[in-house]
């Protein structure tokens, strides 16, 4: 596994990786980016490609490329280990988890429904009917669940995945000891993660009396709605080139837009867009624009979003399309020349709710002008910008004729949960010494000679430097990214990787000063704890008149003297 685990290493990139889930920025030998691990405005993620490791100076996470993935996607080792290894070429023996064994129930249930919809007419001309081809159902592998629970058991049956797995799914179920499928009577999409694995689906009726008209499959270990982005496998790279997103609410609606040419989409899963959901796409960019139904619902839950979006640093815009379309009817209607008229109208979202409250209220009255201002005022104190907040009270105290005073709320103390980083007990020093030792391992045999480790109290540096000694021992070399593996606890492997951060710019010769700095100060201070240990023993044998034993004292003080003069 170790070798396996090496080899992988090494033909990985880790700012390939890395900058496909954040938007990075070249910074002297570095890259830099805003944190995918908690909420930040100004970047302190940090991707080293000579150590090929990452590093968070704001929420102290850190490691190498495999950490990166397994924080970011709630993977496990294994799993994570499995899915670059078949991305790079690299074979290597599964694990057989829960994780992986779900993601193949899930590919062999879309198998199963893409052939199903291919053999039945209903589905087909229902397909035809909304203009869905036969190469965006091969594209978007588009199935069908039929209400036939013979077809359902004989799937079980040959399908090869234990029927415990395929009743986890939660999509196949049981009722008076017959099996039956959720998703019966309906069309089945497929949704991807980035990684490409289906890990849940989409399913909407084709029957005049089916209810309700979507659903989606059940919560899982793989599948949450309130954190997927339907279609972002097939985007992220559009999303990054063009530096924006929109967001759309339903699959279909992501489909014809897709399909007609707008690339740098994503679709919600029939729920509110979430902070989850807005942090996953801030690593690919920080324009992001709603194109949402312009009723009073739509506009809503876009409002919500103002406090989070500002939070976020995110330009937040809306598309509203108009006559009560959704993207999959305007689209059809008037074509992408029509949609790229109605996206060069888009407004930001506070503007938009401006002029909305200003059709509907108007400030002709004062009973209307209080309605307008009860209205947006709510909205405005949501945003944290101090110039943007100015800016729409400015607009504000125009359009109402009131001083714009009387809308400045004192300030009030905000408080926001800090991210979860670990908490290191090493000084500064002891860090920048292991970072030191990782740029100049030939010096962990000065280490050993002059037994450094064995006056080191901080419990967590000592088991670095042990775990450093034995591997360099076992590998001639010292490369962190493969290092860190062998590491057990987080806290060691986050240590590290700030280490190596402590010391990025430092020269040979600094690294070397430091070393040698750091070996003199731990023996200097042992030194002086045991000749205090010897002055005080002295101090009872002189009480006791034991001249000995005085004797002996004086002489091992003489040697302890004597060995920390040589080696200083």
């Amino acid at each position: 596994m170790r070798s396996t685990l090496e080899e992988l290493l090494n033909k990985v990139n880790i700012v390939d990786i890395v900058s496909q889930h954040v938007k990075l920025r070249k910074s002297g030998k570095d890259f830099l980016g805003l944190c995918p691990f908690h909420n930040e405005k100004t970047p302190s993620f940090t991707v080293s490609i000579e150590k090929q490791i990452y590093y968070c100076f704001g929420c102290h996470e850190g490691g190498n490329v495999i950490n990166f993935l397994m924080k970011l996607e709630n993977m496990t080792f294994q799993e994570t280990l499995e899915n670059l290894a078949h991305e790079y070429g690299v074979e290597i023996k599964k694990g057989g988890t829960k994780r992986s064994n779900s993601f193949d129930a899930m590919l062999k249930l879309a198998d199963f429904y893409h052939h199903n919809l291919k053999d039945t007419k209903l589905a087909r001309e229902y397909c035809a009917r909304r203009g869905i081809t036969s190469d965006i159902i091969d594209e978007f592998k588009i199935g069908y669940s039929d209400r036939s629970r013979l077809k359902i058991q004989t799937f079980m049956k040959n399908s090869g995945i234990p029927r415990d797995v395929l009743l986890n799914t939660g999509i196949l179920r049981v009722k008076d000891s017959d099996v039956y499928d959720i998703f019966m009577g309906r069309l089945v999409i497929p949704i991807f993660d980035v990684n490409k694995k289906i890990i849940g689906f989409g399913g909407r009726t084709i029957e005049k009396e089916g209810f309700p008209k979507y659903i989606n499959s059940p919560e899982s270990p793989i599948f949450s709605k309130g954190t997927t982005l339907f279609g972002i496998d097939k985007t992220r790279k559009y999303i990054t080139e063009k530096n924006e997103v929109f967001i759309v609410e339903g699959y279909f609606d992501f489909i014809a837009l897709y399909t007609a040419g707008l690339k740098n989409i994503v679709s919600t899963l029939g729920t509110s867009v979430t902070e989850t959901q807005l942090t996953r796409l801030r690593n690919y960019t920080d324009n992001i624009t709603l194109m949402l139904d312009g009723d009073e619902a739509g506009i809503k839950s876009a409002l919500k979003l103002i406090g989070r979006l500002s939070d976020m640093d995110i330009n937040g815009n809306m598309v509203v399309l108009p006559d009560s379309h959704d993207p999959d009817s305007f689209i059809k209607k008037e074509g992408i020349e029509g949609l790229n008229r109605v996206i060069n109208a888009k407004k930001p979202i506070m503007d938009y709710y401006f002029d909305y409250c200003m059709a509907k209220w108007g400030v002709e009255t004062l009973e209307n002008k209080n309605h307008f201002i009860k209205s947006v005022l709510p909205f405005i104190e949501d945003i944290r910008s101090g110039v943007k907040k100015r800016l729409y009270i400015k607009r504000l105290s125009e359009l109402t004729g009131v001083e714009e005073h009387h809308f400045r709320e004192e300030p009030r103390e905000r408080t926001t949960e800090g991210p979860s980083g670990h908490f290191i007990s090493s000084s500064m020093i002891e860090r920048r010494v292991i970072g030191a030792l990782m740029g100049k391992p030939g010096m962990l045999g000065i280490l050993k000679e002059r037994e450094v480790i064995n006056y080191i109290k901080d419990a967590e540096i000592k088991e670095i430097l042990l775990n450093m000694c034995e591997f360099f021992d076992k590998k001639g070399s010292m490369e962190v990214n493969n290092f860190i593996n062998v590491l057990e606890k987080d806290s060691l492997r986050v240590l590290v990787t700030n280490a190596v951060f402590d010391v990025a710019g430092y020269e040979d010769n600094e690294l070397e000063m430091v070393l040698l700095d750091y070996f003199k100060h731990v023996e200097k201070k042992s030194t002086k704890d045991e000749l205090k240990k010897i002055t005080e023993r002295l101090f009872e044998a002189e009480k006791r008149g034991d001249d000995k034993e005085i004797v002996e004292l004086l002489n091992e003080k003489k040697k302890v003297l004597a060995f920390f003069k040589t080696n200083q």
